[in-house]
């Protein structure tokens, strides 16, 4: 028999951990869904952005998890209430490809879970960037037979086969290793002194500090960085010293002449790696920087254990360049009461201004690609 409850507390989401991670591991989630990243980015951004986290049960077993939070905007004077994947927020770092989980095959637990959804309060609902998984795409469809919908435009999302040894600077294409031999050649002629450098738990905030100093006088002349939001800083330390705690946690810093030139924050998730942030300093940029960094990152990350590694959404060159391999995301926005009413008589361009007052762009990319 199914049980359908609701977690509107953070502190409640530890105390199902275990049997969360369980059901993650079953349905083939990305670490972006798991219970300890869904619960720091509650702790950081829980004062402007609600829980409302439905679990099911059968006789007693987790089947399903939407971790969903619920927040509120204005375009003019019309309220705007949302309800999206926790993760899913302007100006926020994202949990980028998070999705509900429900077991495979279970269409009786996700017909539930549309029926826990439809009695949440909210206008608009909104989910992007999940994978194209069979469980993901039967959401979308569920969803789109139940209120005024209309899916997102596809987006892309690489990842990357690791070479099973040596280093994947000898997977590069011709056109990257050349261009890293003479980046190198440069530096060895300049006598500059380089050196990589793991980073222990206690580095974190200092970490953390650099890459944001780093990406907002990168981002300065070009519309602003959003670590100069307080929360977002705060996230990735916390984010950070979490994925440390449960022994997924991965900084490496690349030194040039002491100075810290740029750095890859990744998770390893069993066999799969996230790179998570790359940043560099705009002083060494002449040096590719964070192009070193990351074979460095990744080739760690191969050692560790993964096979593959998550390069984040968007389809930058450089990603093609690593031998990243596309594959597609889903999306799904709904309305229903006076704004799915002001959609209808608008046609889409409600929903288009809507998702630009809100920043639910799927174009959106938070991996910095001037790091390479």
């Amino acid at each position: 028999m199914l049980r359908s409850f609701l977690i509107t507390s953070p502190d409640e989401l530890a105390d199902h951990e275990d049997r969360w991670e369980a059901l993650r591991r079953e349905c083939g989630g990305t670490v972006f869904a798991s219970n300890y990243l869904i619960r720091t980015w509650f702790e950081a951004y829980g004062h402007i952005a609600s829980p409302r986290v439905i679990m099911i049960e059968d006789n007693g077993d987790l089947v399903s998890v939407a971790p969903m939070t619920t927040y509120r905007y204005y375009v003019g004077r019309l309220p705007i209430k949302v309800l999206a994947l926790a993760g899913e927020m302007k100006d926020r770092l994202r949990l980028s490809t998070i999705s509900p989980l429900y077991t495979p095959g279970r269409w009786d637990v996700l017909k539930q879970m549309l029926r826990e959804i439809k009695r949440l309060d909210w206008s608009l609902l909104t989910n992007i960037n999940m994978a194209a998984t069979p469980a993901n795409a039967g959401y979308i469809e569920a969803v789109k037979g139940e209120w005024q919908s209309e899916e997102y435009p596809s987006a892309k999302m690489l990842t990357l086969r690791l070479p099973e040894t040596g280093s994947l600077y000898d997977a590069l294409d011709k056109k990257a290793r050349k261009n890293l031999r003479w980046r190198a050649g440069l530096l060895e002629r300049e006598g500059h002194k380089l050196e990589y450098r793991h980073l222990s738990a206690e580095d974190i905030d200092r970490a953390v500090d650099e890459y944001a100093r780093q990406h907002i006088e990168r981002w300065a002349s070009r519309g602003g960085s959003y670590f100069r939001d307080p929360d977002n800083v705060r996230y990735l330390k916390l984010s950070t010293a979490a994925s440390y705690r449960m022994g997924r946690g991965s900084v490496t810093e690349l030194l040039i002449d002491g100075r810290v030139a740029a750095q890859s924050f990744d998770i390893l998730d069993g066999k799969t790696g996230y790179g998570d942030k790359i940043g560099m300093s705009d002083e060494f940029m002449r040096y590719s920087p964070g192009w070193l960094v990351t074979i460095r990152a990744m080739d760690e990350l191969r050692d560790l254990g993964a096979e593959n590694c998550f390069l984040g959404i968007g389809g930058e060159g450089y990603k093609y360049e690593m031998g990243g391999v596309e594959e597609p995301l889903l999306g799904i926005r709904a309305t229903r009461g006076m704004l799915s009413l002001l959609s209808r008589a608008s046609g889409s361009s409600m929903l288009q201004k809507v998702g630009s007052k809100i920043g639910l762009s799927i174009d959106e990319v938070e991996v910095d690609a001037t790091a390479r």
